[in-house]
C-alpha cells in the first residue's frame, strides 16, 4: 500500500486495508462495473474532514496479466506514478489518496487506485454541450473560442514537457471554472501517462485524433480547425508545416472512424 503521507495515520490505514469493503458500502455509488475496471465514488472521514473520493479497481483478469505482474507495475501504481509526472510538470489532476495491490504468493490478484474527488467539475464534453454550447450570439462564441485555445494550449504544455498520455479522450479530462472565470483542465485514467525522452510526432498525433474522435463529435469543422490550429501555433515551430498536420489529423480521424465502425459491424454479425 502507498499512502499520501498527510492521511497516514490508523484509523485511514485500516479503511484502505480493503478498499473492496469501500466499493461494497451502501453509500457508494458505482459508476462503472466492467470486467477490467469498477470505479466507485464514496463520502469518506478524514478525522473531522468529509471527503469524496473515487476508488478504480484494475481486475488480474487474465492467467497471462497475472504471470506479467511479477515484472511489471500494477495499473494502480501507474495511476500514482501518473499523477506524480502531471503533479512536476503543474499539470492538474485529482489528488491521490492511495495505491493498493492485492497479491498472492507475490502475483497480482487485483489493485485499487483511490483519488479525492474534483469538486464543482464537469467531463469536457459535458462542459461544452451544458455550459458552452448554450450561449448565444456573440459571447457564446468567444467563449467557445476562448475555450477551446485554453485546451489547445494546455495539451501543447503537455507535449512540449515530452507528457504522453495514451488514452486523451473527453471523458478524461474535467473542466472547473475558477474564481476568475478561467478554466482549469484536470486529466484522469493515469496509468497510460508517462515523461519521454523524445515524444514523436506520431504519438502527439495520436492525442490530437483522440480528442478530435470524442470531443470533436460536438464541434462544427471552423471549431476543430481553431483548436488544431492554437494547438500547433503553442508546439509547430514551423508554421509552413501546419496545414499538413491538420489534414493527417483529419484523415486519420476519418481512418479511425471507419475501423471502429467495420469492428461493430463485425461483431454484430458474428
Amino acid at each position: 500500500m502507498r499512502l499520501r503521507r498527510d492521511l497516514a495515520g490508523p484509523a485511514v490505514i485500516e479503511l484502505m486495508a480493503d478498499p473492496d469493503h469501500l466499493l461494497r458500502h451502501f453509500d457508494c455509488v458505482v459508476i462503472k462495473d466492467q470486467k477490467k475496471i469498477k470505479i466507485g465514488r464514496v463520502l469518506l472521514e478524514w478525522g473531522e474532514r468529509k471527503t469524496a473520493v473515487y476508488i478504480k479497481r484494475y481486475n488480474a483478469f487474465s492467467l497471462c496479466y497475472r504471470l506479467q505482474s511479477f515484472f511489471a507495475r500494477s495499473a494502480a501504481a501507474k495511476s500514482l506514478r501518473g499523477a506524480a509526472i502531471l503533479r512536476q510538470a503543474g499539470i492538474l489532476t485529482a489528488t491521490p489518496v492511495a495505491a493498493v495491490e492485492m497479491r498472492r504468493w507475490g502475483m497480482l490478484e487485483r489493485s485499487f487506485y483511490v483519488s479525492e474527488e474534483i469538486v464543482a467539475a464537469k467531463t469536457a464534453n459535458a462542459y461544452w454541450c451544458e455550459n458552452l454550447k448554450t450561449i448565444p450570439g456573440l459571447q457564446g462564441f468567444r467563449m467557445r473560442r476562448r475555450f477551446l485555445t485554453e485546451l489547445s494550449r494546455r495539451f501543447g504544455r503537455l507535449h512540449r514537457q515530452r507528457i504522453y498520455h495514451d488514452d486523451l479522450k473527453d471523458f478524461n479530462i474535467l473542466v472547473r471554472e475558477d474564481s476568475q472565470g478561467r478554466h482549469k483542465f484536470f486529466l484522469l485514467d493515469l496509468e497510460g501517462v508517462r515523461r519521454c525522452g523524445y515524444l514523436p510526432a506520431r504519438r502527439r498525433v495520436k492525442n490530437l485524433v483522440q480528442l478530435n474522435r470524442t470531443l470533436g463529435r460536438f464541434l462544427s469543422r471552423t471549431e476543430k480547425l481553431k483548436f488544431l490550429k492554437s494547438y500547433l501555433d503553442s508546439g509547430v515551430k514551423n508554421h509552413e508545416r501546419q496545414p499538413a498536420w491538420v489534414q493527417h489529423i483529419l484523415r486519420e480521424s476519418e481512418r479511425a472512424d471507419r475501423r471502429s465502425l467495420a469492428k461493430s459491424v463485425n461483431r454484430r454479425a458474428a
